[in-house]
């Protein structure tokens, strides 16, 4: 069973201050080359913001992303998953909710990361691959 912390694993948390600008957390995704990032205020996690927040809370809506504080635009309905959660409910999950992005947060109410709706859909790529490989070794040994 691959979990959310296998697939995660490797990297730092990203997160920005609900106090920074649109532009500043606009500019910390372009750096990070991510398409979301979970926002705290301290260490408590209070929303998220996603390349869709920009487009439809700021662009759309024609607000200045130097003035505005991502408090202002972000989501803030938490959809979250455990590090210890199977990846194939946390996309149901996010197919259920219709979101490209679930925030990681742990037992103990720690921000661990994010996980993005293409990396499940990798898991089930690279599962898949590896059965095709198996049943070509298994035909081939058989015949």
């Amino acid at each position: 069973m691959r979990t959310i912390r296998d697939i995660i694993n490797h990297r730092e948390p990203y997160w920005a201050d609900s106090g920074w600008s649109v532009r500043r957390v606009v500019d910390y995704l372009c750096e990070r080359r991510i398409g979301a990032v979970a926002i705290r205020e301290g260490d408590r996690v209070v929303g998220v913001f996603s390349e869709r927040d920009l487009m439809h809370r700021v662009v759309h809506s024609g607000v200045d992303p130097e003035k505005t504080m991502v408090s202002e635009v972000m989501s803030k309905g938490i959809i979250q998953v455990s590090p210890n959660e199977d990846y194939r409910v946390a996309k149901a999950k996010m197919f259920e909710k219709g979101i490209r992005h679930l925030v990681v947060i742990d037992q103990d109410g720690k921000l661990c990361g994010m996980v993005a709706m293409r990396e499940l859909v990798q898991v089930d790529l690279d599962e898949y691959r590896d059965l095709v490989q198996k049943l070509n070794d298994q035909y081939y040994q058989s015949a």
